[in-house]
């Protein structure tokens, strides 16, 4: 029997149509992963924000394409565990392995960089060379061992630098907050992979943060994965230079990275405005803030921190999240600026634009340090029970 339509039928036809191409579209992992594998990050979101069905086929996407397991599987063989480690030690993985990973990309000659805290270094290097089957490659200014200059010993209730003055200085490698480099190397399946360990002088976030441009502003905790400029990064496809000691006629980087598809930028112009301008200049940054796109990572199996002394507080997060900066006019260009906070109270090292806080938490330093030192000197503290703070940090 013929139906003829009615109005009412015929008022809904438009949207019954509507919703069986989006079903043909997000009902199919073959086609929407084609189409999904072109779009930006920012497209990917609002894709799913349009109805249910793009949102589960946008979520089914996401779930695979940010596997951190799968990404890290090409240097490590056991992922998870190594996850593990960054958790008890705060390592992030930063350089163009974050941003690969974050732009879903693949850089066939790249090798991994990880930044490691002060005192944790040895035993990232240990893991790697033990469990891992990596094996330590020296510069000509190193020996063969590298036990012979990372030591297993870290006195963490040593004194710092508790001064206001943020007297830094650009060091090894010409990237202010290194303080040196150790490569590693074994046999993959893809051939030689390479591990490069960056000691920092201060914390990870310090040397990233002073990295040559912004593109490479990202990296991976143990719980997220950070794209401080993503904006620009991933939807302009432009980075901007952050100004740092090198000479002008070296284009390796700027080559490089636009031969990976990304417009440099020497400088912003004049009158440009944190409202129009994807790189937020001259406003107070944070980690984690608005302007910053954290993409948190399944932690099932993650093996946590556990509190490090009865007097300290507990890392429920890594603890680049209290980290602040803001990108400035400096010499020649655009640069970061923060300050430091240093202090054996501490267990790691912190960066603000807050002064009024950087003062607070200095005037803190003293009492508490001297108090704990006096104790310690006394024999009425031991360095197994020395009180570090961590969620006294607030950028």
């Amino acid at each position: 029997m013929l139906r003829i339509p009615t109005k009412h039928t015929s008022q809904r036809q438009p949207r019954l149509a509507y919703e069986c191409a989006v079903g043909e579209l997000f009902g199919r992992a073959p086609i929407y992963d084609t189409i999904f594998s072109c779009v930006s990050p920012r497209t990917l979101v609002r894709i799913g924000r349009s109805c249910r069905t793009a949102y589960a086929a946008s979520k089914d996407f996401s779930h695979r394409a940010y596997n951190i397991h799968r990404h890290l599987s090409r240097f490590l063989s056991e992922p998870l565990n190594f996850r593990s480690l960054q958790a008890r030690t705060g390592t992030l993985i930063a350089g163009s392995n974050a941003l690969q990973f974050l732009d879903r990309t693949f850089y066939p000659d790249s090798d991994m960089d990880l930044y490691v805290h002060p005192g944790h270094v040895r035993e990232v290097l240990d893991y790697l060379v033990d469990k891992e089957g990596y094996k330590f490659r020296p510069d000509s200014t190193q020996p063969k061992d590298y036990r012979e200059i990372v030591s297993d010993e870290w006195d963490g209730t040593q004194i710092r630098d508790e001064s206001l003055d943020d007297d830094e200085l650009l060091l090894y490698y010409q990237i202010r907050g290194v303080e040196s480099v150790l490569s590693i190397e074994r046999r993959g399946r893809d051939g030689l992979l390479k591990i490069q360990l960056i000691v920092c002088e201060t914390s990870p976030f310090d040397a990233i943060i002073n990295f040559h441009s912004t593109c490479v502003m990202n990296f991976i905790a143990f719980d997220a994965a950070y794209s401080l400029y993503p904006v620009g990064t991933f939807e302009k496809r432009e980075t901007l230079s952050v100004w740092r000691a090198r000479p002008l006629h070296d284009l390796t980087v700027e080559i490089k990275y636009g031969e990976r598809g990304f417009a440099w930028i020497s400088t912003l112009p004049a009158g440009t405005s944190p409202q129009n301008s994807p790189f937020y200049p001259f406003t107070d940054r944070t980690v984690g803030d608005r302007y910053t796109w954290k993409l948190p990572l399944d932690t099932r199996g993650v093996a946590l921190r556990s509190q490090m002394n009865p007097s300290s507080s507990v890392f429920q997060c890594d603890p680049v999240i209290y980290n602040g900066w803001a990108l400035e006019r400096v010499q020649y260009g655009m640069g970061t600026v923060y300050k430091t906070i240093k202090s054996s109270v501490f267990r790691y090292n912190y960066t603000t634009t807050n002064y009024k806080l950087n003062f607070k938490l200095w005037l803190f330093a003293i009492e508490q340090g001297f108090l704990s030192r006096i104790l310690l000197e006394n024999n009425l503290l031991e360095k197994e029970s020395w009180p570090w703070y961590v969620d006294t940090i607030v950028a």
